[in-house]
């Protein structure tokens, strides 16, 4: 049956009918009062989206009229689904997300085991009701859904690009949108450290921006109210240039190193050195600081792209920083390059270089370069399927998020015969108003899609259509045979080309909806024609949200 949610549950029947029709009024009965915050935000929800306002009415039976009935029980036929694959972010409980739907024209059942089913069960519905044409009607159907992974996230670079509390509140919303369960939060970088813990007293950077341990509490209390799990990452031995400007005691004369990359641009590298005690006794305040701030079981110790720095220096650094972790009663998780360092049983990778297409207009030193760090990275990844340890898959050409669009803009003309980037981003209408409601390709807006387009995404990666984004199986990105060690999936979104929230929103959609699926579907719902018809009717979501998207030109927007 032709429907509009995304990520596509595992059963949908479309039943005869006309459905069940929302009206003013319409009552949300529930026995269960612990999953009053859920039905009042699923309320809201359909009240911003729709206009009409729902009666939630707890710990009662459904009454005899139409209404929305919602029950919490295990077994069943939610028992047919399997459980998800791969790694919790909760830790060693992982909460089940099955749920079921059964609507008709008198009554729409939900069924779930825990709270979080209900949250997933009524964020299909909310799907289904904003994307009614005309009346607000729920299509008549059967709906059984449940997780392919049970590690489903967005990593989220802070460091290069500061973003506010309420924009990251944004960004969860949006994670819970599409069933998405992690926020992997890179807090620190060569370009700044966000992090209230590792300053120096009465030495703050001049113009920097960091989060107070009030903010980051909020959001990790914001979060987990949306089923969400925050994973921060202090990205430690390389990128830490922030963190030795505020500390340039940690400078030992040999931990610096110039590079090209992108092409044409000089940058510096620096790496904290394992030599130097005071480096250690830094870290584990800061270590301490972070585990105490975020309750979940992960903590993130970044550990990629350690440039210029002598791999038994690294190896060293990384085995005594895990060792840090575990002590805070955190499970240790880097980027691939952390395999180098050795793996045990409990160390969990994540797998990104997993090949680039560069764009022309790299020189061949850079290419070189490149390709080298590639044959790195194959070896990292036999390293860990050799360990049989967990990975969770972020391949480059389709989970990062800041590669550029390579389709135009709906309604304007094909690459490379319009004004791409020739104005400055973001000073047309495009990100103020409503867009995607109207017409595609029609009015101003589209100039600023266009300028937008031609400044965003890294110019070192050729660019890629939003189809050829979707195009992959996580099942097999660690290669044949290896389908049982993908942990999980996660999208990531780096922040060099961004300069604000509707940049980075631009960037995200319409290609995290399709991450989302991958993470959640099956494979045999994995086509882009029916990806492609469903995000078509999500515009109109991201245009309630006041959220600037790319308006891809090969898809026909509602």
């Amino acid at each position: 049956m032709n429907h509009a949610v995304i990520p596509a549950p595992a059963r949908f029947e479309g039943a005869g009918g006309p459905g069940f029709a929302i009206r003013p009024g319409t009552v949300v009965a529930y026995a269960d009062t612990g999953i009053t915050p859920v039905v009042e935000r699923f309320c809201a929800q359909i009240a911003r989206r729709t206009g009409l306002r729902l009666a939630p009415m707890p710990g009662r039976r459904a009454p005899d009229e139409p209404a929305v009935r919602i029950e919490l029980a295990a077994g069943g036929e939610l028992a047919e689904l399997p459980a998800p694959a791969g790694l919790s972010p909760g830790g060693d409980h992982a909460a089940s997300e099955r749920y079921s739907l059964v609507i008709d024209a008198g009554q729409v059942t939900v069924h779930a085991a825990e709270p979080v089913g209900v949250a997933r069960a009524l964020t299909t519905l909310i799907q289904l009701a904003a994307t009614s044409p005309g009346e607000v009607r729920v299509p008549a159907a059967r709906i059984l859904d449940a997780p392919r992974y049970a590690w489903r996230g967005l990593s989220l670079d802070v460091a290069r690009t500061f973003f506010t509390v309420g924009e990251i509140r944004r960004v969860i919303d949006l994670l819970e949108l599409y069933k998405l369960n992690v926020l992997h939060l890179h807090l620190t970088d060569d370009q700044a450290w966000r992090l209230p813990m590792g300053r120096p007293d009465g030495k703050p950077e001049p113009g920097a921006a960091w989060y107070r341990d009030e903010d980051l509490t909020e959001l990790v209390g914001y979060a987990a109210d949306r089923f969400v799990t925050i994973v921060p990452e202090v990205d430690t031995p390389g990128h830490a240039s922030a963190l030795i400007r505020l500390h340039p005691e940690l400078r030992t004369g040999r931990n610096e190193v110039e590079y090209e990359l992108p092409p044409g641009r000089q940058r510096r590298a620096v790496w904290l050195d394992p030599g130097l005690p005071a480096t250690f006794e830094l870290m584990e305040q800061v270590l301490a600081g972070v585990a105490a701030i975020f309750p979940g079981p992960f903590l993130h110790i970044g550990a990629d792209e350690p440039r210029g720095m002598p791999d038994e220096e690294y190896a060293a650094y990384v085995r005594r920083l895990r060792h840090l972790v575990r002590t805070l009663g955190k499970r240790p998780l880097g980027w691939q390059e952390s395999a180098r360092a050795g793996l045990g049983p409990d160390d969990i990778v994540q797998y990104w270089l997993t090949g680039v297409d560069l764009a022309g207009s790299v020189p061949p030193q850079i290419r070189a370069q490149l390709d080298a760090e590639l044959a790195l990275a194959r070896r990292d990844v036999e390293t860990a399927v050799a360990a049989s340890v967990p990975v969770i898959v972020s391949p480059l050409p389709h989970c990062y998020l800041d590669v550029p669009y390579a389709e135009p803009p709906a309604g304007t003309a094909p690459a490379g015969t319009g004004p791409a980037g020739t104005g400055p981003a973001g000073t047309g209408p495009a990100g103020t108003g409503p867009a995607g409601t109207g017409p595609a390709g029609t009015g101003p807006a589209d100039t600023g899609q266009t300028d937008r387009q031609g400044l965003l995404g890294l110019r070192l990666y050729a660019p890629k259509t939003v189809a050829e984004s979707f195009g992959w199986e996580p099942a097999e990105a660690l290669g044949p045979g290896r389908a049982a060690q993908v942990a999980g999936v996660e999208a990531a979104i780096w922040a060099e080309t961004i300069s604000g929230f509707d940049d980075l929103s631009f960037l995200l959609l319409p290609r995290l909806a399709g991450v989302a699926h991958r993470a959640w579907s099956e494979p045999r719902l994995g086509g882009w024609a029916g990806h492609r018809d469903r995000l078509a009717r999500h515009g109109r979501l991201w245009a309630q949200d006041g959220l600037t998207y790319f308006r891809a030109s090969t898809v026909d927007w509602d």
